[in-house]
C-alpha cells in the first residue's frame, strides 16, 4: 500500500514496479497494489483488510491502529517509546529480522 497524490502518481508507481520486473519475477500481484491519497485512507484500508501485521513509518497511524491490529512494526530511525504491547519498533526491516547488526 502506498500513499500517492493522484491517479497519475499511482500509474507511475505501477509502471515503475512493472519496469523493475516485480510483477513477473518478483511475484508481486499488480491487482493487490493499493493506493490512497490521505493518512486516514491508509488507516481505513488497514482496518478493512484486518492484517495480522502492519508495518508503517508514521507514529500517528501506528497509535491509531494499535487497538485494531494484532501486531505492528514501527520503522523509525529513532527509537520511540512502545505505543502498546503489540507494537514493535526498529530502525529498519533488516534490523527487525536480525539481518543487520
Amino acid at each position: 500500500m502506498e500513499r500517492v497524490l493522484d491517479d497519475e502518481s499511482g500509474e507511475r508507481v505501477l509502471l515503475a514496479l512493472k519496469d523493475a520486473g516485480l510483477f513477473t519475477s518478483g511475484g508481486l500481484n499488480s491487482e493487490k497494489v493499493l493506493f490512497c491519497s490521505t493518512e486516514n485512507g491508509r488507516i481505513s484500508f488497514v482496518r478493512q483488510l484486518e492484517p495480522d501485521w502492519h508495518i508503517d513509518t508514521n507514529p500517528d497511524i501506528i497509535h491509531q491502529l494499535a487497538r485494531f491490529i494484532k501486531y505492528q512494526l514501527h520503522i523509525s530511525p529513532t527509537r520511540i517509546e512502545r505505543a502498546a504491547p503489540n507494537v514493535f519498533s526498529a530502525t529498519c526491516l533488516e534490523h527487525f529480522f536480525g539481518i543487520l547488526d
